[in-house]
């Protein structure tokens, strides 16, 4: 007998932590083009390399299992290497708004227990504001810039070793601590196992009629990364796929159709204002 209904939801799930899409991407598709990023462009297996050698930073600086690193930054390609070598380092990510204001910033950070933050170097004046209101002590790697405590991303990155750990749980131990506002009152953390993550992909991976991501797709990242929807309906199922991200930091409409043209975008995955937008 066959089942009345078919779909993603109803396959049993691997059970495997959240870097391990990276890792297996980077095996399948090792020379292939992952991400553009302006005028740079990373392959999987870089991607791999890359995270592998944040995770090594992050243990050097003293971060181990359960930790909270924090990513404060527009989509580019360094928010997904800082994502998968948090993840790969067994702490845990937690990505904030970059549009957050001042005490935005600091009840994040405070409220989630971040150690150390990754900020991007637009971001760094509005940070050292916040950083007055925060009580703990929170250090920064700073992308494209030295203005930081602990110093360039890209410089900790070569003066690491590789390094992965070996003792996450992923159906127990949370890889992501993304914020919400969709309750009362301030925002709260949204406690995601590697387990969650993971489910989620292979959900979005099992969309049917040509919905999911391909390997020959190329993909406009103009969703922010730090939300669930840029996170796991765009960033996650786009490697697992091998498909081609394109980042975009900040939203323009202009920029926008610039870039679905000169890339050749196949798949659009978005939001109704932004239909709209497309309509007029």
């Amino acid at each position: 007998m066959s089942a009345i209904i078919t779909r993603p939801s109803l396959k049993p799930y691997g059970v495997y932590p959240v870097h391990d899409i990276l890792t297996k991407a980077s095996l399948k598709f090792p020379d292939k083009t992952a991400i553009i990023d302006g005028d740079n462009s990373y392959t999987f297996s870089e991607l791999e390399e890359y995270s592998s050698q944040f995770s090594g930073a992050l243990k050097t600086l003293g971060v181990s299992k359960g930790d909270r690193v924090g990513i404060l930054a527009p989509n580019c390609a360094e928010f997904v290497i800082a994502f998968h070598g948090i993840s790969r380092s067994g702490a845990i990510v937690s990505p904030l708004n970059s549009g957050y204001r001042e005490r935005e910033i600091a009840h994040q950070v405070q409220d989630s227990g971040c150690k150390i933050l990754v900020v991007h170097e637009s971001l760094s004046e509005i940070l050292d504001e916040a950083k007055k209101l925060i009580k703990n002590e929170v250090r920064s790697i700073a992308i494209t810039s030295n203005k930081a405590t602990l110093g360039s991303f890209w410089e900790l990155l070569g003066q690491s070793e590789a390094y992965t750990a070996t003792n996450i749980d992923p159906e127990n131990d949370l890889a992501a601590l993304p914020y919400s506002s969709g309750t009362t009152g301030l925002s709260k953390g949204v406690m995601l196992s590697h387990f969650n993550v993971v489910s989620n992909v292979e959900q979005i991976m099992g969309l049917s009629g040509g919905a999911s991501m391909r390997e020959d797709d190329v993909i406009l990242v103009h969703l922010p990364l730090f939300h669930i929807y840029g996170m796991n309906v765009l960033m996650n199922p786009c490697i697992a796929a091998g498909s081609t991200q394109v980042m975009m930091g900040r939203f323009d409409m202009e920029e926008f159709l610039s870039l679905i043209e000169t890339h050749r975008v196949t798949k659009l995955f978005t939001v109704p204002p932004v239909g709209l937008g497309l309509s007029q």
